[in-house]
């Protein structure tokens, strides 16, 4: 079964407060961020948190194409943060 190649950035977690849908420190990040960039909750994270979750939830688009969507915008979040492209998700080997 493939699941979606999260490189543990933690870009996204740098935004979830920004989207209301979790708890966040003053800075927008949520509060279940590490220092290191991982999840503290991450083995009972909300659905919201987990993509191949989420992916169910819409009928729209296939899993690639899904996948490959999510990934464009991981990337580009990687970008704004002016992060290491070692956690740019390849979206041509999705």
């Amino acid at each position: 079964m493939t699941i979606f190649p999260c490189t543990q950035c933690g870009a996204c977690c740098k935004r979830a407060g920004v989207t209301g849908l979790m708890p966040s420190n003053e800075d927008g990040s949520c509060i279940y961020l590490n220092k290191d960039n991982t999840c503290s909750i991450y083995n009972q994270r909300p659905e919201v948190c987990n993509i191949d979750k989420m992916r169910k939830k819409q009928t729209v688009l296939s899993k690639k194409e899904y996948y490959k969507l999510s990934a464009k915008v991981c990337n580009q979040f990687i970008e704004e943060d002016g992060l290491d492209d070692k956690y740019k998700i390849d979206v041509d080997s999705i």
